[in-house]
């Protein structure tokens, strides 16, 4: 399963959800979207063996910059575990998720590193194309 998170109405922190419209019925593998509160992450979560969660971040790197993180191997940097526009960051929803033995055996996390959070702000045009990048090479990966 493929879930994007984000905000539609908050520039970059729409490319998550914008990866999920791209896949949307590609076949193979369950899409969902989110606004990435914990408790939807855990439910999402569920008995899956593989999940991957698409979400925008920031870093401090150049805009469009992919982070991928396998949840079971990698230590989750503290870009992903701050307050976010949807509630909490995702890594605490990981946590939620692990505690709750609820973690899938597969879980990876792929942050797009964003510009602009701002309300009302567009999408950057590195951040469209990382976008538009995952939407062409997630279908191999997933199915």
């Amino acid at each position: 399963m493929l879930i994007g998170i984000g905000n539609d109405f908050a520039g970059d922190d729409a490319a998550g959800r914008l990866v999920a419209r791209g896949l949307a019925g590609a076949g193979g593998f369950d899409v969902i979207e989110s606004h990435g509160a914990a408790a939807d992450l855990v439910t999402a979560f569920e008995g899956r063996g593989r999940v991957v969660v698409v979400d925008a971040c920031l870093s401090g790197a150049r805009p469009g910059t992919l982070h991928r993180f396998d949840v079971h191997r990698d230590q989750l940097p503290g870009f992903l575990t701050s307050v976010s526009s949807h509630g909490i960051g995702v890594a605490e929803g990981v946590a939620l998720a692990r505690a709750l033995d609820l973690l899938p055996g597969v879980c990876e996390i792929i942050a797009i590193e964003g510009r602009s959070f701002a309300q009302g702000a567009g999408i950057d045009p590195a951040v469209a194309r990382a976008v538009a990048g995952l939407i062409a090479a997630l279908p191999g990966e997933l199915a």
